[in-house]
């Protein structure tokens, strides 16, 4: 049984603690946050042990923490409870920068415990059609990847720090650039970026993160990337492989293949939510078994993109 701690209770430990009650060899123990009336709310939901303080959580019987915190917080939540002899799944993006990754990647080598960051939507059904088509070679070669995200990210109800450059690290290529890059290093695992280029800007307001970005990238397989982030106003997503036998579609959560008759709805049967299959993979990894879960290298990998991309 793998005893876990959730710290930070936002919007999506839900999704979390969801997750640790689907699979039988997880055993949620504690949660966390800053705000008391969560704590309550969620430990009493949960019927687990609850604090505002997760330094408090060192001291409990656990394996293993699930980081849902601000970006500023990760690198010194990590490398604390590293120390403390705990396996950390860190919410991405994995830190702020580099030289942050740096320091989370030495605590984990010093203290033999599992670092691993949370990139959810590789476990979604669009990216594993994704890689299916690709490795399998069904549609043909790979040629191009578009992407194109219109969204109120300067939305009121979203939390403050998001808007601020030193608690987030930056702004919407921070936040879903850690995405992208994750969908098109995971489906290309045997691919290498080569070229990037960028440009960025925040013509709405006086808020020093980016409210708007164009990332191109190159591979060396010849694949060639367009990712169009818009913070302005709400409209959706979609994204398009296009491949040379045909092509995938993903209009916000329904994916379809065209195999040159039109476009269908496509489906990749899984098991489990994509929340409880990240955790499992998780689990595998921490148990020293082979896992398809970002390791903390990987993560740096992402970060360091996505600073070139804001430079």
């Amino acid at each position: 049984m793998i005893k876990i701690a959730i710290v930070g209770l936002g919007i999506i430990a839900d999704s979390h603690i969801k997750a640790t009650k689907e699979l039988a060899g997880v055993e949620l123990v504690a949660v966390c946050d800053i705000d008391p009336e969560k704590v309550k709310r969620y430990s009493d939901s949960a019927n687990v042990w609850g604090t505002t303080d997760y330094k408090e959580l060192a001291a409990l019987d656990i394996d293993a923490v699930i980081l849902n915190l601000p970006h500023w917080l990760h690198c010194a939540a990590s490398v604390f409870f590293l120390e403390a002899g705990k396996h950390v799944l860190v919410e991405k993006p994995m830190a702020m920068s580099v030289s942050e990754c740096d320091e989370m990647i030495a605590a984990s080598e010093k203290s033999g415990k599992k670092l691993a960051v949370g990139h959810i939507q590789r476990y979604f059904s669009s990216i594993k059609a994704a890689e299916h088509f690709y490795r399998s070679g069904e549609l043909g070669k790979l040629c191009l990847y578009t992407e194109n995200r219109t969204v109120n990210y300067f939305d009121e109800k979203r939390p403050r720090w998001f808007l601020q450059k030193e608690k987030a690290g930056g702004g919407i290529v921070m936040n879903y650039g850690a995405h992208a890059f994750d969908k098109l290093f995971y489906v290309m695992d045997d691919a290498k970026l080569v070229k990037l280029d960028s440009f960025c800007g925040n013509y709405l307001n006086s808020e020093d993160i980016e409210g708007h970005a164009q990332i191109f990238a190159g591979f060396d397989n010849g694949v060639s990337a367009s990712i169009t982030f818009s913070g302005y106003t709400s409209s959706g997503y979609d994204a398009y492989w296009y491949f040379t036998k045909g092509a995938l579609r993903v209009r916000g959560t329904r994916c379809e293949v065209d195999r040159g008759t039109g476009f269908e709805k496509f489906e990749v049967p899984f098991e489990l939510s994509p929340f409880a299959e990240q955790l499992n993979e998780f689990c595998k990894y921490i148990g020293g078994k082979p896992a398809n879960i970002p390791t903390a290298e990987y993560g740096r990998k992402v970060i360091a993109q996505i600073e070139r991309v804001l430079k």
